[in-house]
């Protein structure tokens, strides 16, 4: 490939990680943080692991990258074990290219950052068709530091349970306290809610909704054809059954979340 056609290539990928931070952007200002009910629904993959290295590099499209590579404990959602690589889109710090012509640039702000060593959960969107670069759904919001006792986002989990109506009766009092007092949360807590929220598919039957009525998908993204890590989880749903559900505007720990 010519130096001017992978220019062409860089800027492409370029605008379309633009486009798409910006999209994500609106949505994030246009609904405060992404919640638990939203990124349900954008995963396909949902895992909890180890960080076990982070490298960057040029890969032979002239695209800089950040690699990870996840040792995986558990895969709540999908099928992915053992150890598991991906990469995202920019490096870990600003370098030449290898003819020293152009300055390659490092992620933009408000990606994702992994330390090597760091417990993770992830929330994981499909990888991308062409560059294969993979994100967790709601950029910083769907990656969870795991730490004893505690597991939190980028944001500390602000609006994490906002705007989520669940059916009466399916969250335990310790998953009540957890929405309604919002911050870090209890790992064990946490993981169990999400748990059992993919096992009974709480987003697929509507069990799990938003509370201000706007339509949300019922099935997560299915992962692109050239992608062999991420694989649809489970059958298309079926119509949702009658349900009572919560009131969002009462104390029952749903909607009143602090963002």
């Amino acid at each position: 490939m010519t130096r001017k056609a992978v220019g062409h290539v860089v800027m492409a990928v370029l605008g379309t990680l633009a486009a798409a931070i910006g999209a994500s952007r609106a949505m994030t200002l246009s609904a405060g943080q992404s919640n638990i009910a939203q990124l349900l629904q954008q995963s396909n993959d949902i895992v909890v692991g180890t960080v076990d290295s982070v490298t960057d590099g040029i890969d032979d499209r002239g695209i800089a990258y950040t690699e990870i590579t996840l040792n995986v404990s558990e895969a709540i959602r999908g099928e992915l074990s053992g150890t598991y690589t991906f990469r995202q889109f920019g490096l870990l710090a600003p370098r030449l290219s290898a003819d020293g012509t152009r300055k390659m640039m490092p992620a933009p702000d408000g990606f994702p950052k992994y330390t090597a060593g760091e417990g993770v959960v992830l929330f994981l969107r499909p990888s991308a068709s062409w560059t294969g670069f993979r994100m967790p759904a709601g950029v910083t919001q769907g990656k969870f530091a795991l730490a004893p006792g505690r597991l939190a986002n980028e944001s500390q989990n602000a609006g994490l349970f906002y705007n989520v109506r669940l059916q009466k009766g399916l969250a335990t009092a310790a998953e009540k306290q957890m929405m309604s007092i919002g911050g870090a949360a209890n790992p064990d807590t946490f993981l169990s809610f999400v748990r059992r929220a993919v096992r009974d598919r709480w987003i697929e039957t509507g069990r799990m909704s938003l509370a201000d009525g706007r339509s949300l998908p019922r099935n997560p993204p299915r992962p692109e054809a050239n992608d062999p890590h991420a694989r649809p989880s489970g059958p298309q749903s079926p119509a949702p059954p009658a349900t009572q559900t919560l009131d969002p505007n009462a104390n029952n720990a749903l909607g009143v979340t602090p963002r």
